[in-house]
């Protein structure tokens, strides 16, 4: 009588657990974030009005995003928000507050671009007052605190109107950069 059934039965179990592995190993490695929903672009999550505030490191607030509904979804991490508001703070240079009807938010919130009946109100703390820019389309990138659009923009401020193809906004060093087509009227203080 030979043993030799009982060394290939733990042989055996050892060939269908590295078999199993190497499967599980397969499909964990070319599943995409879309796998699950069939390549779809789906919601994983929604969430309707919320508030969601940045702070640096003392903790005092950097901006604060506010939104009526948001749908994040997994296979791109974005998130797709209807009728945002975004108010961006700073103590010396003033606040910029931002709303439109829609608006399209990238990974991690590096970008944020507002859709339809775009209104900024940039409240500057010196002579010059408010500024107020209305545009179709403004894309803000809130950590660089810049705001730039390529398309026709009306800029509304205490003594100058303003009309212009594009334009980019940097908040940290108040310069307002105006593109192509710029129409300027200015009126004594």
């Amino acid at each position: 009588m030979t043993n030799r059934p009982l060394y290939w039965f733990p042989l055996a179990i050892i060939a269908v657990l590295a078999s199993l592995t190497a499967w599980l190993q397969y499909a964990v490695n070319t599943s995409s974030p879309g796998f699950l929903s069939n390549g779809q672009h789906i919601a994983d999550y929604i969430i309707e009005r919320f508030v969601v505030s940045r702070t640096n490191l003392e903790g005092q607030v950097i901006y604060t995003l506010h939104a009526d509904h948001a749908e994040h979804y997994l296979d791109d991490d974005t998130t797709k928000l209807t009728k945002p508001h975004l108010v961006a703070n700073d103590d010396q240079q003033g606040s910029a507050d931002i709303r439109s009807e829609r608006a399209l938010v990238t990974a991690q919130g590096k970008q944020v671009n507002f859709i339809g009946n775009v209104v900024l109100v940039r409240d500057a703390h010196d002579q010059q007052g408010p500024l107020k820019l209305t545009t179709e389309y403004l894309e803000a990138i809130p950590d660089q605190r810049v705001m730039r659009t390529n398309r026709p923009v009306l800029v509304q401020g205490k003594s100058v109107t303003m009309t212009a193809g594009g334009l980019e906004l940097n908040n940290q060093t108040q310069i307002l950069q105006l593109t192509h087509r710029v129409k300027a009227r200015y009126e004594p203080i």
